[in-house]
C-alpha cells in the first residue's frame, strides 16, 4: 500500500463545520450521572443499566500522524487495565441525532461492533490504556467515546467522551489536477463486446485525500436495458498523484415494488480460472478495499484506470485456495434482505483497463432511463480503525 493512502469510511455524509472547540469535553445533561436508566434482557434476569460518565477515564485526540508511511488520525485513552471497552468515533451530526439518549447510542455502537453475524470486531475492543489509529477523518466536528462493556460484551453504562475538530488542509496542485469532468471509455467482455462511455464529474471532498465522483454506470445516450445510476456518487482517494477507486457502502433504501430493503454497495469482481471451484466471475464482498487506480499522463489531460492485485479465498474446506489475481471490473451491487442475495443493476459494465480523457464540461446526467427509488442511508459517518488491506479476502459467486 502506498504512502498517504486513505481508506476512510463506509458512508460519507456532510459534517457540520461549527460546533465544539478542540479538545473540549461536552457537558453532561439530563441529570448528570445516573440520569438515564434502562432495563436490558440478560439471560433470565433483567439488568438495569445506569448511564454514568467516568471523569477519571481520559480520551484525547492527538492529531494526524504518519504510521508506516500512511496517514492516520490518532486517539489515545487512559483507562484502568481491568476495564473492557469499545471505542466509538462519530461525527457531531450523527451523535446529535440520538437527542442525548446515551444508552440508545451506546447500544447502537455495540451492535455495529458486533456486526450482523454477532462476531465481535476485536479492533474496536480494548482493555487498559491504548493508542487507536484511525483512517483519516473528514474535516469537521467529531466525538470520541469510550464505552464500557462487561466480559459478555454487554453495555455497563459507564463511559467517557471528548469532542474534537479536524481541520481541512489547503489543496495541492497535484490534488486539483483530477478535479473536473472526464470521459471514461472502455468495453464490455461480451460477445460481441460493447463500447461503454461514462462521463465522470470529480470534485474535492477532502483536500489532498478524497474526491466525490458522479457518473459511474451512466451512458451518454438512453438504452432500454441500462439502469442509470445517476443518483449515486462514489468516494475516490488521492495518493501521490494517483486516484484510487475503492469498494464502499452507498446507501440503504426501500424497494417498494418488491417490498424489500436493499443495501447498495460498490464492489469489485474477479475472473477465477483455477481448479478449486467452477471457473467464473466472483465478487469480493469486503468494503474499503482498493479495486483500481487511475494514473495521469504527463500533460494531465488523459489517464488510465488499471486494476489492482487482490488475493481471494476461493472454495470451501480442504478445497479452499488463496487465488492471487487482479480485479476484473467494478460496479454497483444490491444486497436484498428479502431474497438474501446479491444482484447487479447493470450486466454490461466495462472491464479493466479503461481510459480517461479530460473534457471541458460534463453534460447533464441522463434521467429518462429507469431510476431506482432511493432512500436514506442508515449508517453513521464514523471513524474506522486503520488496518492494512493486504490479507486474503473471501470471494463469492453472484447467483
Amino acid at each position: 500500500m502506498k504512502a498517504y493512502r486513505i481508506l476512510l469510511i463506509a458512508a460519507i455524509a456532510v459534517v457540520a463545520a461549527a460546533g465544539c472547540r478542540k479538545h473540549d469535553r461536552p457537558q453532561r445533561q439530563n441529570g448528570g450521572e445516573g440520569g438515564q436508566q434502562q432495563e436490558q434482557q440478560g439471560g433470565r434476569e433483567q439488568q438495569v443499566v445506569t448511564v454514568k460518565e467516568n471523569k477519571t477515564w481520559q480520551v484525547e485526540y492527538t492529531g494526524r500522524h504518519s504510521l508506516n508511511g500512511e496517514v492516520v488520525d490518532v486517539i489515545s485513552t487512559t483507562v484502568p487495565d481491568n476495564v473492557i471497552y469499545l471505542i466509538s468515533v462519530l461525527s457531531l451530526d450523527d451523535y446529535s441525532s440520538y437527542n442525548n439518549d446515551k444508552l440508545k447510542f451506546m447500544q447502537t455502537e455495540l451492535d455495529w461492533v458486533m456486526g450482523m453475524d454477532k462476531q465481535v470486531q476485536k479492533d474496536y475492543i480494548y482493555t487498559g490504556p491504548a493508542t487507536i489509529y484511525l483512517n483519516p477523518l473528514m474535516h469537521g466536528d467529531w466525538y470520541a467515546f469510550v464505552i464500557a462493556v462487561d466480559s459478555d460484551y454487554k453495555i455497563t453504562g459507564e463511559y467517557s467522551a471528548i469532542c474534537f475538530q479536524v481541520e481541512e488542509e489547503e489543496p495541492t496542485q497535484d490534488f486539483l489536477k483530477w478535479v473536473g469532468a472526464w470521459k471514461v471509455t472502455g468495453k464490455t467482455d461480451g460477445r460481441p463486446a460493447r463500447d461503454v462511455n461514462y462521463v465522470l464529474t470529480i470534485q474535492s471532498l477532502e483536500a489532498n485525500y478524497m474526491y466525490e465522483v458522479a457518473g459511474w454506470e451512466t451512458l451518454e445516450k438512453e438504452e432500454n436495458d441500462w439502469m442509470q445510476m445517476n443518483q449515486e456518487t462514489l468516494v475516490t482517494y488521492f495518493d501521490r498523484g494517483d486516484m484510487y477507486f475503492t469498494s464502499q457502502y452507498i446507501q440503504t433504501y426501500e424497494d417498494k415494488e418488491y417490498d424489500d430493503t436493499v443495501e447498495e454497495v460498490f464492489l469489485g469482481e474477479i475472473a477465477y480460472k483455477g481448479t478449486h471451484a467452477t471457473p467464473g466471475i466472483f465478487i469480493i464482498e469486503e468494503e474499503d478495499r482498493d479495486v483500481a487506480v487511475a494514473k495521469l499522463s504527463e500533460d494531465g489531460k488523459k489517464a488510465s484506470i488499471e486494476p489492482v492485485e487482490v488475493t481471494a479465498l476461493i472454495g470451501e474446506g480442504d478445497e479452499q485456495e488463496n487465488y492471487t489475481t487482479v480485479f476484473y471490473d467494478m460496479k454497483y451491487f444490491g444486497w436484498s434482505q428479502k431474497e438474501m442475495g446479491w444482484f447487479v443493476y447493470n450486466e454490461n459494465v466495462a472491464v479493466f483497463p479503461l481510459s480517461m480523457e479530460k473534457i471541458e464540461t460534463a453534460p447533464a446526467q441522463v434521467t429518462k432511463a429507469p431510476v431506482l427509488k432511493r432512500g436514506t442511508s442508515t449508517r453513521a459517518l464514523r471513524g474506522k480503525v486503520h488496518k492494512p488491506r493486504t490479507q486474503a479476502v473471501k470471494a463469492v459467486r453472484v447467483k
